[in-house]
């Protein structure tokens, strides 16, 4: 008389759990990602860090760029001397961030 064991549905589940994938956890909550935190193709399609020189007190701003709104103009308050400059954001046609460039508002 052969005895066989049955597997332990509790080990079979914990497999189970392990094996899944980013696919197969998106597929099982219904989620389409845009973006995978973890990629750096990703980060580098919604943003990109640009440093400049405030054009009135003249210290060193570092922002993140937003890539998805194209090539624009904005007008932002110096965070140092709080005085207001114009960002001419340049993105290239493959939406990546050609430059940055930086003039006084009067």
């Amino acid at each position: 008389m052969s005895h066989r064991r049955r597997a332990d549905p509790v080990d079979a589940l914990k497999a189970s759990i392990l094996a899944l994938d980013a696919e197969h956890v998106d597929a099982l909550y219904g989620l389409e990602p845009v973006f995978e935190p973890d990629s750096a193709a990703g980060a580098s399609a919604i943003g990109d860090y640009a440093e400049f020189l405030c054009p009135w007190c003249c210290e060193s701003i570092g922002t993140t760029v937003d890539l998805t709104g194209g090539a624009r103009r904005l007008i932002e308050d110096c965070q140092v001397c709080c005085h207001p400059f114009e960002l001419d954001i340049e993105i290239d046609a493959s939406g990546a961030l050609r430059g940055v460039s930086v003039q006084r508002v009067d």
